[in-house]
């Protein structure tokens, strides 16, 4: 019941934030300068999750206008030791996606390290939302489809207290989808 209320509850604050930037962001079709032929006429969220055996990672989100495209706001949780790692010192993020001739990219990444010290993986706010990249669309970002984003997956890497290196690629899935056309 509480996944069934959050998840509604997320589609509801993705489509406010999808209709309020259709409102703050309105475009004169004279003044649009994207081609016609390229153009992606609908605004497409999805919102993926994704679960590992160390790491879990909820409510990443991929967000497709007519011009360009976001991704992020997902939040990471540890589902270890908390003790094995409040030492730690490197941590890093990395969103990978399959572009259409199938071979995974990296769209966004994030790496956090301290040389005098521990950077509190668990009380980490970039854990709780990973922050967010929006930009023009990229070469061939136009030929993606639903698909591509259900390819993505999340790789962590950090350090336990005595400094080994551990790495892990959480696959996502599609939980919710909303399209306006």
């Amino acid at each position: 019941m509480r996944k069934t209320f959050v998840g509604l509850l997320s589609v509801i604050i993705a489509s406010n934030v999808i209709w309020g930037w259709l409102y703050f962001n309105k475009v004169d079709d004279q003044t649009n300068h994207v081609s016609s032929n390229t153009a992606n006429k609908a605004v497409r969220v999805y919102e993926l999750n994704g679960t590992g055996n160390m790491w879990d990672v909820s409510n990443y989100k991929i967000i497709v206008t007519p011009n360009q495209i976001q991704r992020g706001h997902a939040s990471i949780t540890f589902k270890g030791d908390p003790r094995s790692i409040t030492d730690s010192n490197y941590y890093k993020l990395d969103v990978h996606e399959k572009d259409p001739d199938g071979n995974y990219g990296k769209v966004i990444s994030h790496v956090a390290t301290s040389h005098d010290g521990s950077i509190t993986i668990l009380n980490n706010d970039n854990l709780k939302n990973i922050g967010y990249v929006t930009s023009e669309y990229a070469y061939d970002e136009l030929k993606k489809d639903r698909q591509n984003y259900a390819s993505t997956f999340l790789r962590v890497t950090w350090n336990d207290n005595d400094g080994k290196l551990h790495s892990e690629d959480i696959y996502l899935t599609i939980e919710n989808e909303i399209i306006l056309e």
